[in-house]
This record gives C-alpha cells, sequence and structure tokens, in this order.
C-alpha cells in the first residue's frame, strides 16, 4: 500500500473516531489496485474471499469514509448502483456508461472542462466538484 493515501485515510478515520484497521486497510488497498470502478457488493465478495470475517457494513462504512475524505469517487450506475474508483494521484475524468452491460468508460475533454468553468463563472458560482455521468450503450451492445 502507498504511505500517502494510507496517511490520508487514517486522519480522516480519526476524524470520525474510526480506528484504523487491517480490514480496512485491504479495503483500501484493493480499491487502490482496481482496475475498474467496483460496486461495494463486488469489492466484498472478492475480500470476503480472503478474510470470511469482513462485513459488508465495514465495506460500506469503509467506502463512504474514502469518499468524505475524498480518496474514492462514487459513480451511479445505469440500474442505480454506486461503483467506486480510487483518487488518489488521478487526474479528473468523466464517465460514460452503457445501460446494458454497466461498462464504464473514462474520458477528459478540456471543451466540457471550459464550458462547464465559464458557464458557473458566468453565474458567480463557485463549485467545489462535479460529475459527469453520460448513459447509453457502449459500442458492444449498440451493435447486439
Amino acid at each position: 500500500m502507498k504511505p500517502e493515501p494510507q496517511k490520508a485515510f487514517q486522519k480522516a478515520l480519526e476524524s470520525k473516531g474510526l480506528k484504523f484497521t487491517k480490514q480496512r486497510a485491504e479495503i483500501l488497498d484493493f480499491l487502490l489496485k482496481a482496475k475498474k470502478h467496483l460496486t461495494p457488493e463486488a469489492l466484498y465478495r472478492e475480500l470476503s474471499k480472503k478474510d470470511s470475517s469482513l462485513g459488508r457494513a465495514t465495506v460500506f462504512r469503509t467506502l463512504h469514509v474514502l469518499e468524505d475524505a475524498g480518496l474514492a469517487d462514487k459513480i451511479t450506475l445505469a440500474d442505480g448502483r454506486n461503483a467506486y474508483e480510487h483518487k488518489f494521484a488521478k487526474p479528473h475524468h468523466d464517465h460514460m456508461i452503457c445501460v446494458d452491460c454497466s461498462e464504464v468508460i473514462e474520458f477528459t475533454n478540456d471543451t466540457i472542462e471550459e464550458i462547464q468553468n465559464k458557464i458557473t463563472r458566468s453565474f458567480g458560482f463557485s463549485p467545489l466538484w462535479h460529475r459527469h455521468e453520460i448513459f447509453g450503450k457502449c459500442r458492444k451492445c449498440k451493435t447486439i
């Protein structure tokens, strides 16, 4: 596990009166190594194979702490489930989400970012964060 996210996570847990446990460290480590967006249920399934004492509630609570600490981002899949990805040292990006297979395609676009910044400035609005999620059909599902 990288020391920087672990340190930030420990600080976030302490601020909520929670302890840094082996299970929480494993959740963070798994999320940092993940190559895709993970639902809490998928994360629980994978980690409980190694640790049968891991509870679903621990996974859900830990993901919320990671999100609150700015170490994880939540997206909403087409079926309404949430999925998470780590944010540590990752540049901002947006998502296209397939409504059939739930594939998540990450993208960046400077023009979209410039337009959003122009719009918020024109309204005198100070954005703290934003999410851009486009729902549709991926290349594979569109041809089925």
